[in-house]
């Protein structure tokens, strides 16, 4: 990563016609019971799309102003504008280059679009080659800050994102909360708890105000890392400071207590809320009803759902959902169909949440024709199956030895606009590379490294396993190694798989020499990891090594007695199993 701001990246061949503009500094149940109790609901009620709950960290509102140029708008301008709304932002900001290259003053708001459009294409030099060309020939403005901190936040390069955050201070630039509230938001989405109340130090010693978005974010991430009474505490804090919660920030408490199985809890929470000047709303008792039909309470369900109705809370596609996930849960298909059935009656669509249960379900009981006409029922429905509904019909039809109707679906998901994930190619390749089809196996790994999706640690274990199982040990180990070097650090299941391969080798001396690597590198063993070593040593011939390996193992608690015997029986020695019985009639 090139370092921040350096004037090596505005290009010097620019072919600037007219005088340079310089920056300007800135002044500042019972199943059958509970469905039945929908039917008390008019029919007449609307859908709402289901929106995943998340705390908006970077909304905010920048002044509007005249395009920032002393003559009519210019033919690049509109290319630019253009180039914007299309999401073509590397033609976009060739059009930058260009029009500053003329002398023209860059606008501030396109800039920061192409800052943030480049952010969401993961190529941080442009981002940053924008905001130099803002820096050198416009007017920055916090706004433009904050999208570039929070695209350094999105890539976890927190180290850049203080550096802006640095920068934009010695600038003249004062930090608004949205700015703190990006890094608070950051720091408590990857666990680092501290930092984020640091933040919040500096947040307050620089006299800027902490928001109510401000504490729903270190609420949500105390809950989590802290607990509820930490949590609570925070919440004191912030009613002190005379801050009012709003609906974000109680249900943020509420699914943190449903999270940690204290429904009874978050019930009175939740009917303490009127005391507190807030109504509880739809994603509320969402949250309880999950919670209380994941522990299988479909009694207090269908009493909950009886008075979310009374209290005039509509039940939206969720409620609908979490009912179809809950009853699939269960087996009871056919009822999450009528619920689906009656979903759709009372005007909601629902959307793929709604159907992967169902899919799933389908699925799992081997009805591989009612999930495929499901997916096309939903297309036909006006609801797009997403790629967890795809990558279940792809990884049941690979399961099933169907891995060419697997790979025709494959293949059109880019045309239907559902582009597969490093699952997708994951399900694939190991299907193809077990039909014998390695090449077309290998191709999908290169397909998906083109299109910019990393593997994972299964992508690697799937190669790891299919290499071993063909015989390429060496292979095996290189990408292990490999993997080592990479940001996905190996498993005990990753070192497992090359053991394995070795010990079958019968290459004893190299999968010792692997489990030391695993050890030094922090990597603890389990008991398949001892197993497969000592099924290596005794298959290889040496069964005395083998039986006093497993019985210094057994001393030492790292495998069961009852995998002692099971050895033992794979290995008979008499001798050894006797030393065991009287190791243990002396204690």
């Amino acid at each position: 990563m090139t370092i921040l701001f350096s004037t090596e990246l505005v290009p010097h061949s620019l072919p600037f016609t007219s005088q340079r503009l310089k920056p300007t500094s800135n002044s500042h149940l019972h199943h059958s019971s509970l469905v039945s109790c929908l039917n008390h609901e008019s029919k007449d009620r609307s859908g709402k799309s289901r929106n995943k709950q998340k705390v908006r960290v970077s909304a905010e509102t920048r002044p509007t102003h005249l395009l920032s140029f002393d003559f009519k708008e210019t033919h690049l301008m509109k290319l630019l504008i253009r180039s914007c709304k299309a999401g073509k932002y590397n033609e976009a900001f060739y059009f930058l280059e260009c029009m500053v290259g003329k002398g023209y003053k860059p606008d501030l708001i396109f800039c920061t679009k192409m800052i943030k459009g480049f952010f969401n294409g993961r190529n941080a030099e442009k981002a940053i080659r924008v905001m130099e060309i803002l820096e050198k020939y416009g007017e920055p403005d916090v706004f433009a800050y904050n999208a570039l901190i929070s695209g350094f936040c999105k890539m976890n390069r927190l180290d850049f994102a203080n550096k802006v955050l640095d920068r934009m201070k010695s600038r003249g630039f004062s930090p608004d909360v949205v700015t703190y509230n990006i890094m608070i938001g950051s720091f408590c989405s990857r666990g680092k708890l501290h930092s984020a109340y640091k933040v919040l130090n500096q947040l307050l010693k620089d006299n800027c105000k902490p928001s109510v978005i401000t504490y729903t974010i270190l609420i949500e991430a105390t809950m989590v890392q802290g607990g509820i009474n930490e949590a609570m505490k925070v919440l004191d804090e912030m009613l002190s400071r005379g801050l009012r919660p709003d609906m974000l920030t109680y249900n943020a408490i509420i699914r943190g207590m449903c999270r940690d199985g204290m429904v009874d809890r978050a019930l009175e929470f939740v009917r303490s809320l009127k005391a507190r000047g807030c109504q509880p709303d739809v994603i509320s008792y969402n949250n309880l009803l999950r919670a209380l039909l994941n522990k299988g309470k479909w009694v207090e369900g269908e009493k909950l759902v009886t008075e979310m109705v009374s209290k005039g809370c509509e039940l939206n596609v969720v409620t609908y959902s979490i009912l179809i996930s809950s009853l699939c849960r269960e087996g009871k298909v056919e009822e999450a169909v009528n619920v689906l059935k009656m979903m759709k009656e009372r005007g909601l669509t629902p959307d793929a949440y709604s159907y992967d249960p169902l899919i799933s379900a389908f699925c799992k009981e081997g009805r591989l024709d009612l999930a495929i006409e499901f997916l096309d029922y939903m297309i036909s429905d006006g609801s797009l199956p997403d790629i967890v509904n795809y990558n279940t019909v792809l990884s049941t039809l690979c399961k099933t030895g169907k891995a060419d109707q697997a790979l025709e679906i494959f293949e059109k998901l880019s045309e239907v606009g559902c582009p597969p994930n490093v699952s997708s190619y994951n399900t694939m390749f190991s299907a193809l590379w077990s039909t014998g089809d390695k090449v077309k196996a290998l191709e999908m790994i290169s397909e998906m490294l083109c299109t910019r999706i990393g593997p994972d640690e299964i992508t690697y274990n799937s190669l790891i396993s299919c290499l071993c199982r063909d015989g390429m040990v060496d292979e095996a180990i290189e990408l292990l190694v490999d993997m080592g070097s990479s940001k996905i650090c190996p498993t005990v299941i990753s070192y497992n798989i090359v053991l394995l391969g070795l010990c079958k080798a019968r290459r004893i001396d190299d999968a010792i020499e692997v489990l030391a690597a695993m050890v030094e590198k922090g990597c603890q063993p389990n008991e398949t990891t001892y197993i497969l070593l000592i099924e290596g040593i005794g298959f290889a011939r040496w069964r005395s090594e083998a039986m006093e390996l497993a019985n210094s193992l057994v001393r030492m608690k790292a495998i069961s007695k009852d995998l002692f015997k099971r050895l033992n029986r794979t290995f008979p020695l008499l001798d050894v199993y006797k030393e065991l019985a009287v190791s243990d009639s002396d204690k």
